[in-house]
């Protein structure tokens, strides 16, 4: 299971990272740079368009291995779930069901999120306060205050959404997995 998140990841997140190398190699830290590209020619467009498209196909490629964990708790290796989830993923009724699902299912998320970050606001005076105290760091306290809520909401959404997600995954695998005849 663990291999199938790893190639997953493998094969999702270069695109979008080699996008965000390659255009500061050639404009440096701002596009704004007269040199080497000029602005409004057509490689000056590339490089600004690349991260938005480096974006689309990263999330096309993780909507298409989406179904691959459930595949991998089915029995099939790391490289044949991903195989799997491809094939299933990119059939007529099988990328519409995984948008229609993947949608609601990442605004689920979204504003669990959302909630429980919220509800975690009250931890910033008490993790400032007791940082403070231990270490004298007032600078590291105060960055511990502002993250400690985005942490603890961030675990807490996931302690809540991925038991749904995934099961609501893996009931859409089946659902899209053709039946044998015996």
């Amino acid at each position: 299971m663990l291999a199938v998140y790893a190639l997953r990841g493998l094969a999702v997140w270069p695109l979008p990272l080699l996008t965000l190398a390659v255009p500061e190699h050639y404009v440096g830290d701002q596009l704004d740079t007269p040199l080497p590209l000029e602005r409004g020619s057509w490689s000056y467009e590339l490089v600004a368009a690349s991260p938005a498209v480096a974006l689309a196909v990263a999330v096309l490629l993780r909507l298409s291995l989406t179904l691959a964990p459930a595949a991998a708790a089915g029995g099939l290796g790391p490289v044949a779930a991903l195989r799997r989830s491809w094939r299933l993923t990119w059939t007529r009724p099988g990328g519409a069901r995984v948008l229609a699902l993947a949608l609601p299912l990442a605004a689920l998320t979204a504003a669990a999120l959302r909630l429980t970050v919220q509800l975690a606001l009250p931890l910033r005076p008490l993790v400032r306060g007791l940082l403070e105290d231990a270490t004298g760091n007032f600078f590291a306290a105060y960055y511990a205050d502002i993250l400690a809520p985005i942490a603890a909401g961030a675990l807490a959404t996931s302690a809540l959404t991925l038991p749904v997600t995934c099961t609501a995954f893996a009931v859409l695998r089946t659902r899209l997995t053709p039946r044998t005849v015996t």
